[in-house]
């Protein structure tokens, strides 16, 4: 099995916005695209029931290039949802710094 390592994910990288950063990350997310509706959020995510067992067994599913870009559709899925959370804790703290 080949392992890729991008780097660190955005999420983790200290006051960097995860739209900036994520954008040339080939995960994709923030604005390296257009965002995922509900229907392609869930396809990703259920794809990793699919391919798990695979992937931990050293085999993959299908061609290499199939079971990488299926796994980039999973990440870009989960980092528009941490996008999503980031922006709605960022929201939650200005309005409680406006209240204060």
């Amino acid at each position: 099995m080949e392992a890729v390592c991008c780097g660190v994910p955005a999420p983790f990288l200290p006051n960097a916005s995860v739209s900036a950063v994520t954008a040339s990350h080939p995960f994709g997310g923030g604005n390296a695209g257009e965002r995922m509706d509900s229907i392609a959020i869930e396809v990703a995510l259920r794809a990793t029931l699919v391919l798990e067992p695979y992937i931990r067994k050293g085999e993959v599913c299908g061609t290499l290039e199939f079971t990488k870009s299926k796994l980039q559709t999973v990440a870009r899925a989960i980092t528009q949802l941490w996008g999503d959370v980031v922006a709605e804790e960022q929201r939650r703290e200005v309005g409680q710094k406006a209240l204060a």
